[in-house]
């Protein structure tokens, strides 16, 4: 017994070691977005793609004609699986080119893709990143996320926005 409880209370305290003063201080510098991770956006985009492979096949060209406008599906099905394909490669472009530079001083630089905007960021007492406007004009919008990891080589970030959770990792920025 005594094997097995020494090993989980360090590991309990290791885990529990890395405060939201070690998270601020971990966190302050400059990240660059690599990556976007979304179960249900994958699962759209999957379903899209099999509606937009299989779409008009079982109707008869008048069928076709009715409902879409046109019996040449060839060319409608070529043309939306090219805009499919033009929006993932915006979509990864956009995340790649997304930095946010958090300072010392609670601001934190976002830059999206050449739109850049700047509020204030903090580390709750729950370990939770909070975004949110600092001027005296702000509405009091806030962003809360989840921090998922942290270290000194990767930032694992996860937000929930209107039931969808949406995680972007994130590497130190190179200078």
């Amino acid at each position: 017994m005594r094997r097995i409880f020494f090993p989980v209370v360090v590991l309990t305290f290791a885990l529990g070691a890395c405060t939201t003063k070690d998270k601020k201080s971990l966190i302050t510098g400059k990240w660059q977005a690599v990556s976007l991770e979304n179960a249900k956006l994958d699962e759209l985009m999957k379903e899209q793609a099999h509606f937009l492979d299989t779409f008009g096949r079982n109707n008869t060209p008048e069928q076709n004609m009715e409902i879409y406008g046109t019996s040449n599906l060839d060319s409608l099905r070529e043309m939306s699986q090219k805009e499919m394909v033009e929006y993932m490669a915006m979509q990864d472009h956009a995340v790649k080119n997304t930095t946010f530079e958090f300072r010392k001083d609670g601001i934190v630089i976002m830059n999206f893709s050449g739109q850049i905007d700047t509020t204030g960021w903090h580390i709750g007492d729950d370990g939770k990143l909070t975004l949110d406007e600092t001027s005296a004009t702000a509405d009091g919008q806030k962003i809360t996320m989840e921090i998922l990891s942290l270290t000194d080589t990767m930032m694992k970030l996860q937000m929930n926005e209107q039931g969808m959770n949406s995680t972007v990792i994130f590497k130190p920025a190179s200078k």
